[in-house]
């Protein structure tokens, strides 16, 4: 595990995969239904299978990535997460307040920077 790598990658490591088990439990245990409602609004099918294959992608990228196991394909598995959450929860082109759409914007451009930190681990 985190053989050849320095003790600052292996934190930034530990850091993103993080992230994304962080964010996937919060979610799953507080969000789901907040969640579930707005795929529900945005017209997505079947959007409690797609919510929680998200959950699983998160999870199970997460946890490759943290592991230092596979860490490229967790890498792949957390991209790929990143871009379909991506496209499914931030369309600030659909928003007209100006604020929530600079939000949605500003977490595109986070998005972004994940994936390109994802990108540094493969």
């Amino acid at each position: 595990m985190y053989a050849g790598k320095t003790f600052l990658q292996i934190i930034g490591q530990l850091m993103i995969a993080t992230l994304f088990l962080g964010t996937c439990v919060s979610n799953a245990i507080w969000k789901e239904k907040q969640h579930l409602d707005r795929m529900v609004a945005y017209d997505i099918p079947f959007p409690r299978a797609v919510l929680w294959i998200g959950f699983a992608m998160q999870m199970a990228g997460g946890l490759l990535v943290a592991l230092d196991w596979h860490t490229r394909l967790g890498a792949i598995i957390l991209i790929m997460f990143t871009i379909l959450a991506s496209v499914i929860f931030h369309r600030y082109w659909e928003v007209e307040d100006p604020l929530r759409r600079h939000f949605h914007v500003s977490f595109l451009f986070s998005n972004v920077a994940v994936i390109g930190a994802l990108l540094l681990l493969m």
